[in-house]
């Protein structure tokens, strides 16, 4: 259970070399533009309706109706908030636009972070800088994706109105909150002293709104929650003036990506690679009939299954969903670029 807190402390070590000095103070809240909820009455499931939540949960990643989105994510300890993540996602060209809020001895530090035309900036407040790797999945094990397969085992509290989605209120304790396993990593609250998670799930998509899990160990309690909102806003996330080129942490190894995706994927000689928010970016020299064949025969040889046709989102943009027993994942290949294909994979749910 130690895993997560030095993961966390491992990022803070991190944004601090990135940023130089380390000091630049949050945003007031009324520039950052955090999401509300207004609170409903909540219509309760009558007593008898002890069922379990029904089918496995999607996330946002994979409603095909859903085109840009923000998140709102907020890790607190005892109360006090540890880190706070503001996301403007854009899925295709992919773009993002992140804000990350660390808090040490109550005192914040913010950095801004950018995706767009397959490269990642870092902003501290002073100047922009070209960097190889920013994976947001450090920041905590528990995530709408290693959740999901919860949803069948928890209970149905009700219905809510979040983020303007009718939602089903859905509800377990630790009894039946399953092991994580993000990659290398996992997480198992069986040993805790208390655990509850939540999940706010879209009535007609049943795709995941909304999320809160909390911990309580050796007598102190951790709250993970993902908020979602603004589905099909207008999103811009532009390429940043004044950029300065610094030496960059290294390109994630192949290894990394082994541990992140749980299967070998190889990589295209020549190709570029970046981890965004648990996600595998391949930036290959390959046209788009290369890199989809590429990607099939490495699905395949990895034991997955795709699941029917690939669905022709835009020109030159394909989005595949391949099984393996129980895991489900993800792929999307496109190409904004002349002579070069993104192969975009998610990690193994």
């Amino acid at each position: 259970m130690q895993k997560p807190l030095l993961r966390l402390a491992l990022l803070v070590i991190i944004l601090f070399a990135l940023t130089g000095c380390g000091n630049r103070e949050a945003a007031p809240a009324a520039q950052r533009a955090a999401p509300t909820v207004t609170p409903v009455q909540e219509k309760v499931a009558p007593a008898a309706a002890e069922a379990v939540g029904g089918e496995l949960a999607l996330t946002v990643e994979q409603v095909a109706s859903i085109k840009t989105y923000r998140m709102h994510v907020e890790v607190t300890s005892e109360g006090k908030p540890s880190v706070i993540v503001e996301v403007a996602h854009v899925k295709t060209p992919l773009a993002e636009d992140d804000q990350v809020t660390l808090y040490q001895n109550d005192k914040p530090t913010t950095v801004d972070v950018r995706y767009i035309d397959d490269v990642l900036y870092l902003n501290n407040g002073e100047k922009w800088t070209v960097i190889s790797t920013f994976n947001l999945a450090e920041l905590t094990v528990v995530t709408p994706a290693g959740m999901a397969a919860a949803a069948p085992l928890l209970r149905l509290v009700g219905q809510e109105e979040v983020s303007g989605r009718t939602t089903l209120h859905l509800q377990g304790d630790k009894n039946v909150i399953p092991d994580i396993q993000a990659g290398s990593d996992s997480l198992s609250v069986k040993n805790a002293e208390d655990a509850q998670l939540d999940l706010w799930l879209d009535a007609e998509e049943r795709f995941i709104v909304k999320l809160r899990f909390s911990l309580t160990l050796e007598g102190k309690t951790f709250t993970t929650e993902f908020l979602y909102y603004d589905f099909n806003a207008p999103i811009v996330v532009e390429v940043p003036t004044n950029v300065e080129e610094v030496n960059a942490p290294p390109t994630p190894l192949p290894s990394e990506i082994l541990a992140l995706l749980g299967f070998d994927f190889p990589i295209p000689a020549g190709s570029q690679l970046s981890v965004v928010a648990r996600t595998v970016h391949i930036l290959t020299p390959m046209n788009v009939a290369e890199a989809r064949a590429h990607l099939e025969e490495a699905m395949t040889a990895a034991g997955f299954t795709q699941v029917g046709e690939p669905e022709e989102r835009a020109k030159d943009e394909f989005f595949y969903t391949f099984q393996r027993d129980a895991r489900t994942v993800t792929a999307t290949v496109f190409s904004v670029v002349a002579g070069k294909t993104t192969i975009q994979i998610g990690a193994a749910k």
